[in-house]
């Protein structure tokens, strides 16, 4: 007992400097009972005092290991704009809370330049720098300040080196591109297998122009680019296609039902816009035969079509967004009729003139006869409903709550 009492009092007078003497002349009474009663006491507070120091100890580590923590440098979030593409070469993260970490560089970057948010034809941003994210143009609608319907855009060589457009032609158009620019920017003109076709490279600022016949249906792409020492500046652009070339024939299908253009089964290309707003034509179908016609949209349109049979009567109509396709068995021998429109959409409440949201441009048509087709649904059967009238009397009674 009086070893244990001894390396006790040892230990506790090394952590606290307690007095290691009066411990040890209690632990020397061994023969007195009380004596023992008050050793185990003070060796009972000196093990109090052990514990207690020890959870301040710890607490007081804990403290140090949260301020240490708190003191951690953190790295900052600044809210920025997220478009859809700034032109610097990137597309900009779609991110939920709207919040990236900015860098500096960048930042300066974005401020330098033009110095001022740029509006690419009407888009209210800068268009893509590449011919993977070339934004569309309407050549056969009004300029007006509708996206893909302006007149000017922006180029900075230190920046902006790019501008990529697209636009929807039938072939044997022609394409007529004139660009004018504050500096020396240039232009060339791709097909849709990113074949360059036509170039036009002037120096300064002299006029670019471009002319040439589409010898395919569907998109051609417009780079406009910076050429050797431009400075920034803007440009104004001019796109228009001449002619029309309806199903091959070097014209437009006819505008009425009356003049509508004979086809034959097969696939055909044609163009609708702002000012050739209808294509009608005309084909052969006896009674019992399938009528088939698929129709293949430009981007951003809705072209409809509607049918009609020998008498003139319009029979059917596939007026959905999107490609579409035809389906009717004829009931009929004789020339049946095809209508191909363009629906413009008005929205007076967001635009005061004519404007055309669903489009314009070059379509892929496909007429098949005498294929199995399918019926078009009938109307719904309604149930019949005879209408029955009864009177109801109420008598007002002054002494009654009911």
């Amino acid at each position: 007992m009086k070893n244990r009492y001894l390396n006790i009092s040892r230990l506790l007078s090394y952590i606290y400097g307690v007095n290691f003497k009066y411990l040890q002349h209690i632990s020397t009474i061994g023969g007195n009972k009380m004596s023992k009663y008050k050793a185990k006491a003070a060796i009972g507070v000196m093990i109090a005092a052990l514990m207690i120091s020890g959870a301040f100890v710890g607490m007081t580590a804990d403290q140090n290991r949260n301020a240490a923590i708190n003191s951690s440098p953190v790295e900052s979030k600044e809210i920025v704009d997220t478009t859809p593409d700034n032109g610097d070469g990137g597309a900009e993260p779609y991110i939920l809370d709207k919040s990236v970490r900015a860098d500096p560089a960048d930042e300066e970057a974005a401020t330098a330049g033009l110095g001022a948010e740029e509006n690419d034809i009407g888009y209210n941003t800068d268009t893509g720098d590449s011919i993977l994210k070339s934004l569309p143009i309407y050549p056969g609608e009004p300029n007006d300040a509708a996206p893909g319907r302006g007149t000017t855009g922006q180029l900075d060589p230190s920046s902006d080196k790019h501008d990529w457009y697209y636009f929807s032609v039938c072939d044997g158009q022609k394409i007529s591109i004139k660009m004018t620019p504050d500096s020396n920017f240039d232009m060339e003109l791709v097909d849709s297998q990113a074949t360059t076709v036509a170039t036009s490279e002037n120096t300064g600022n002299t006029a670019e122009t471009i002319d040439y016949t589409a010898d395919t249906t569907g998109k051609y792409f417009l780079d406009i680019y910076t050429g050797d020492g431009a400075a920034a500046g803007e440009y104004t652009i001019s796109v228009s296609l001449v002619g029309q070339n309806d199903a091959g024939s070097g014209n437009d299908a006819g505008n009425t039902i009356d003049s509508a253009m004979s086809i034959t089964p097969g696939s055909y290309d044609g163009y609708l816009d702002s000012n050739d707003w209808e294509d009608w034509y005309s084909f052969t179908a006896s009674a019992g035969q399938g009528i088939k016609v698929t129709l293949e949209c430009p981007d951003k349109t809705d072209f409809d079509m509607h049918l009609y049979n020998p008498s003139g009567e319009w029979v059917y109509s596939a007026n959905y967004y999107g490609d579409k396709t035809l389906e009717y068995p004829a009931d009929a021998s004789g020339t049946w009729k095809l209508k191909l429109d363009i629906f413009p959409g008005w929205d007076t409440s967001k635009w005061p003139d004519n404007y055309f949201l669903y489009g314009s441009g070059a379509y892929e048509m496909t007429l098949e006869v005498g294929v199995s087709v399918e019926a078009p649904p009938g109307p719904v059967p309604q149930p019949d409903i005879t209408p029955v009238a009864q009177t109801f009397v109420v008598t007002d009674d002054q002494t009654s709550n009911a």
